[in-house]
Order: structure tokens, then C-alpha cells, then sequence
């Protein structure tokens, strides 16, 4: 049975395409992240939920949004999470394990990192969570996963913890030297897809997969 599916709409640059506007048609629950829901509305769609301060949305917008039926969840401006970690909290705890982030990154490096690191989060272990925008897909690997693509689309796999062991790869151009990776050291950048399907098998850390359509 396929998992139901999450999207978070957050308040980074929006970059979306046709594939972007499907993906959020078809969630069977849609979150957005205080402006994010101005980015819900271009897309042409209502969230069910809408979770942050709201510094960003007017208090007229969020009137708004609770007269289309979406549900409030406020949060104070003080708090220990970003607005988007919270979003992630909520679809983990709702019971979500495939979850995609849209307009989670843009020119605030801080905030994208800081989205980057949510894939890390204990609760999440087990979910398949991922960051989208017309261009890119990132994901972590765990343990083993299967990518998506096409032939000629690049992918840099970059270690997220101090070294990643037993890496072995399918449907990709160039396999990893001795078989890990170690931080600090970018050899994973621009491998590319030979196929139309990649695995990537990780026996011992965390690697961070960053998937670029080919142009």
C-alpha cells in the first residue's frame, strides 16, 4: 500500500514548475508554513493546516485562511524550532512517512541549511523525506535507497556525518572511491545517472543525495 503523502509549502524562494503544482494537487494533506500559504494560493491550492508565528502572513490573511476552513496552529515568536521544523514535528506526529518540502530553499543560506538538517531529525527516522524545486531533489540516504531520475541527470552524494562506509551504487557513471566519504572531502560532487533508476547503498553513517535534472 503506497504511503500517504505530506507537503509542506515553507517560506523560501518558490520555484515551481508542472511537476511541482501535481505533487501538491495530489498530497493528501498540504501544510504551509506561515507565507508559505501565499505560495499555496499561486500554486492553486488550500492547505489543511497552516503552523507558525505568523510574522509574515497579515492578520487579515490568516482571518482568511480560517474562513477556507484551513486550521490554525500558532506558535510564539520566542521559540526553540524554526516554523518549518515545526511543520515537520506535525506531519511526523500525523502519521506522514513520505513527506516533500517545497520552496524550502533561496537566499537565506542560514534557513536552507537549517531545512537541509531537518532530514536528520530522530523523529524521522524511517520517513522518506525530501526537498523539491523544479531543479533539484535532496534527500538522505539511510541504510539502502532507490532514486529516480533520467539518464544524464547529476547527482552529488556529500557525507553528513564524520565518514560514510560500504558505499556501493547502481545506474551511476562512477562509483565511490574506496567505497566512503569523508567530511570535508567533496568527491561526490557531480556523479551523473546512466540509467533511469540509481541505488545507493550505505552500510555505516548518513549521506545527503542531491538529485539536478538534466537541462
Amino acid at each position: 500500500m503506497e504511503k500517504k503523502k505530506c507537503v509542506i509549502i515553507t517560506g523560501g524562494d518558490l520555484s515551481s514548475d508542472e511537476s511541482i503544482t501535481d505533487r501538491v494537487k495530489n498530497a493528501d494533506f498540504i501544510i504551509a508554513v506561515d507565507g508559505g500559504a501565499r505560495y499555496a494560493a499561486k500554486l492553486g491550492t488550500v492547505p489543511h493546516l497552516a503552523i507558525g508565528d505568523f510574522d509574515t502572513l497579515t492578520p487579515q490573511e490568516v482571518e482568511e485562511l480560517e474562513r477556507k476552513g484551513v486550521a490554525i496552529e500558532r506558535h510564539p515568536p520566542n521559540k526553540d524550532y524554526t516554523d518549518t521544523h515545526l511543520a515537520v514535528l506535525k506531519a511526523l506526529e500525523m502519521g506522514y512517512r513520505d513527506i516533500i518540502l517545497v520552496a524550502a530553499l533561496g537566499n537565506r543560506f542560514d534557513h536552507t541549511l537549517a531545512n537541509v538538517m531537518l532530514l536528520l531529525l530522530p523523529e524521522a527516522k524511517g520517513a522518506r523525506i525530501r526537498i523539491i524545486d523544479s531543479i533539484q531533489e535532496i534527500s538522505l540516504i539511510r541504510g539502502k535507497e532507490k532514486l529516480n531520475g533520467k539518464k544524464g541527470d547529476i547527482i552529488s552524494l556529500l557525507p553528513l556525518s564524520e565518514k560514510v562506509r560500504g558505499i556501493s551504487t547502481s545506474g551511476l557513471n562512477y562509483q565511490v572511491p574506496k567505497g566512503q566519504f569523508i567530511m570535508g572531502i567533496s568527491n561526490g560532487v557531480s556523479n551523473v545517472f546512466c540509467e533511469d533508476e540509481a541505488e545507493i547503498v550505505v552500510e555505516e553513517g548518513l549521506l545527503l543525495a542531491i538529485r539536478v535534472k538534466k537541462p
